[in-house]
């Protein structure tokens, strides 16, 4: 990864969390970081990390602040497409609006930003592009069936794009698991829960509690990406990136759907 050393990395999603603590690990290691978020803030101003506001929810705003990007400040060497988050909801009490922007913010805008960004990595024959994905695709949470499909299309897509681009630009489709940041409390919530959502919401309130730190999945990120390999990787704990899905692979389809089931009670 020589030749992409202290090359601009612009990671979205970055005012918090793992996509926060990747752009620390980035500046320290030299990089020229882009923070790309709705809310522009970090929790202080860092040296090395410019920050940038976006609404990702917006497809017109997306396509726009990537042709920007490129005209104001070159086409990035690194581009993590973190940015997410959850909504809790029966599905026949999903808003709406809210089925909309869970599609925008998991799937269409990565994809836009890979469209404008992977075409001009290709033509300066560099570039690696890292769609961060979540163990869901394989395992997926109750009562939270846009987030599940939006990662599944985001590492869908990223499969295609090993075929279409087997040089460059490389690209990772990353699985992360549970991690400890505030996802849950910034998730989108049904107000009226029933028992079954109450208990599933606790179950996930648990295992979130006792993951791994977002420091740790950031650095797990960023040693995949100094590796510079395409392909498919999963982070978290070593039960979420090791255990699972290599039990994945042996574990029935009926039997995977009784084992969430009785997980999330």
């Amino acid at each position: 990864m020589q030749s992409m050393k202290k090359g601009i990395a612009l990671v979205t999603g970055g005012s918090k969390g793992i996509g926060r603590a990747l752009c620390l690990r980035l500046a320290q290691a030299g990089y020229q970081v882009f923070s790309a978020s709705r809310s522009s803030k970090l929790d202080s101003e860092i040296d090395g990390i410019t920050q940038l506001s976006v609404d990702l929810s917006d497809g017109t705003a997306t396509q726009s602040f990537a042709r920007e990007f490129i005209e104001q400040y070159g086409t990035p060497d690194i581009l993590v497409n973190n940015a997410g988050y959850g909504a809790f909801f029966e599905w026949g009490e999903f808003p709406e609006d809210e089925i909309n922007r869970q599609i925008q913010v998991l799937f269409s805008s990565p994809i836009q930003l890979c469209r404008v960004f992977a075409p001009a990595m290709s033509k300066k024959g560099m570039g690696l592009i890292l769609n961060l994905s979540s163990l869901a695709t394989l395992y997926p949470l109750p009562y939270m069936p846009l987030y599940n499909a939006g990662k599944s299309a985001l590492s869908s897509f990223t499969e295609s794009m090993l075929l279409e681009y087997p040089n460059n630009p490389k690209f990772i489709d990353f699985r992360m698991g549970d991690v400890r940041t505030d996802f849950n409390h910034s998730a989108s919530k049904q107000e009226d829960h029933s028992d079954s959502m109450k208990k599933a919401w606790d179950q996930i309130e648990k295992q979130l509690q006792a993951s791994i730190p977002p420091e740790q999945a950031a650095n797990q990120v960023f040693k995949q990406i100094l590796k510079a390999k395409s392909g498919t990787y999963f982070g978290g704990s070593w039960f979420h990136s090791w255990f699972l899905p290599k039990v994945f692979r042996v574990l029935p389809t009926n039997l995977k759907k009784f084992f969430i089931r009785s997980w999330y009670s």
